[in-house]
């Protein structure tokens, strides 16, 4: 329950789970600001309703994920603007590169780049159902059950998402690979 957290630990909850609640939102929105925008605001509303918390109905993980996938869809309901272009350049810059590149060869992080834009690109064409879930799956390797937990759909919507966006990634980049 939240008096296992208590408001005293706020700072600590914040400091422990900031990290996932940006990078979630930054790939879900894809940009900075709106994602520090939804930062807050999660962690307002995380602050007003820690102790509607309840520990027997799932991991504080998971009910944290929840209220950033919903103020994600609030922020792009209320936003007008339409910028997805995600780059790896601006994940670098933002800190969320989880790789040391220090190593690679210029050659090889040119490469990298090139393919990481490009699956950044596809994944902007998808609608904010099949990008949610792709995030969740593969940014934030969650489970397919911890996933339909998060967006309060069933198991099955979440599978049936995920493979309507993987085929429509990969059609996105074969398709792309030969555009000039």
């Amino acid at each position: 329950m939240a008096k296992d957290f208590g408001a005293e630990n706020f700072e600590a909850i914040f400091r422990e789970h900031k990290d996932m609640v940006y990078r979630t939102a930054y790939l879900i929105l894809g940009d900075a600001h709106r994602a520090e925008d939804v930062l807050q605001e999660v962690f307002v509303r995380v602050h007003k309703s820690l102790d509607s918390f309840d520990s027997r109905k799932g991991a504080f993980s998971t009910w944290l994920r929840r209220i950033t996938v919903n103020q994600c869809i609030t922020e792009r309901r209320n936003s007008h603007s339409a910028s997805l272009s995600l780059s790896l350049e601006r994940l670098e810059e933002e800190g969320l590169d989880p790789e040391d590149t220090d190593s690679e060869r210029p050659e090889e992080l040119a490469l990298k780049r090139e393919e990481g834009q490009r699956i950044q690109r596809a994944m902007n064409t998808l609608d904010r159902k099949h990008r949610a879930v792709v995030t969740l799956r593969y940014f934030e390797q969650l489970s397919y059950e911890e996933i339909a937990q998060v967006l309060s759909i069933p198991l099955g919507t979440v599978k049936s998402r995920l493979n309507t966006a993987i085929q429509a990634l990969r059609q996105e980049l074969v398709e792309g690979r030969f555009r000039p």
